[in-house]
């Protein structure tokens, strides 16, 4: 399996702060391409955290994360540029976006920006990929609909065609079935699968929800009591992954 991010004695926190100290214990981790891991946690645990430290949103207080083979996050700065950085990975959030006076299509075509020049158009290979994202996440009845009037299950579904139009190689994603029924995610989490299987990206996915992590995950990881745990899905309540649910 080849690996597409790797974290080696990562140390999670804001070192912008004073005094900063990690959240969580250091620890190390590999996302490879054609798998999808469930972040598991209590709130505050430090996931979001994780997330963004893996898209370069922020910083480590130590350690190391490479993307694809290159330093993401290092005290010399990231070895990828903004752009190429947005072909290879992007965070889906469910919250805190702006998108006011943007149908679904517009919002979505944003995710072809990191591959246009200073002042090209969109080719008819992006309107392509953009249609096929609007498609796949079943929203061509609302493609020209305004973004902000939908709901925040229709939402969700519009943020995630937008990464799935930017075709990246690792997503990662925030709570995603956090507005939508059971159904949906189902779906979701099926789609998952799917982008995993068939387009070999690699899916770290932040969740509350036990039950489809143990169901659509491969591996597993957890934070709690500030130790980050990782396990094949198959073994996790075995070794003690899932402990903490119980309580």
């Amino acid at each position: 399996m080849t690996m597409l991010l790797q974290c080696e004695n990562l140390v999670l926190g804001y070192p912008a702060k004073a005094n900063a100290s990690g959240i969580v214990a250091p620890f190390s981790f590999e996302l490879g391409e054609g798998e999808v891991v469930a972040l598991l946690g209590e709130n505050g645990c430090g996931k979001s955290t994780f997330l963004k430290t893996l898209c370069a949103q922020l910083q480590p207080v130590s350690g190391t994360v490479s993307l694809c083979g290159r330093p993401l996050n290092s005290a010399k700065g990231s070895a990828w540029s903004a752009r190429e950085r947005a072909k290879l990975v992007t965070l889906v959030r469910m919250s805190g976006i702006s998108c006011d006076r943007m149908t679904v299509r517009e919002f979505v075509s944003l995710g072809r920006m990191p591959y246009a020049g200073l002042f090209d158009g969109r080719s008819e290979e992006d309107e392509r990929i953009i249609d096929e994202a609007i498609a796949l996440l079943e929203l061509e009845n609302f493609a020209n609909r305004w973004v902000n009037e939908l709901s925040d299950g229709e939402r969700s579904r519009v943020y995630l065609a937008q990464a799935v139009a930017q075709q990246v190689k690792v997503l990662l994603l925030d709570e995603p079935n956090a507005f939508l029924d059971i159904p949906r995610s189902r779906k979701l989490f099926t789609l998952l699968q799917k982008l995993a299987d068939e387009r070999k990206m690699g899916i770290l996915v932040s969740t509350h929800s036990v039950e489809y992590a143990e169901k659509y995950s491969d591996r597993m990881v957890v934070i709690v009591d500030k130790q980050v745990r990782v396990a094949k899905t198959e073994n996790a309540r075995a070794e003690g992954l899932l402990d903490w649910t119980e309580d």
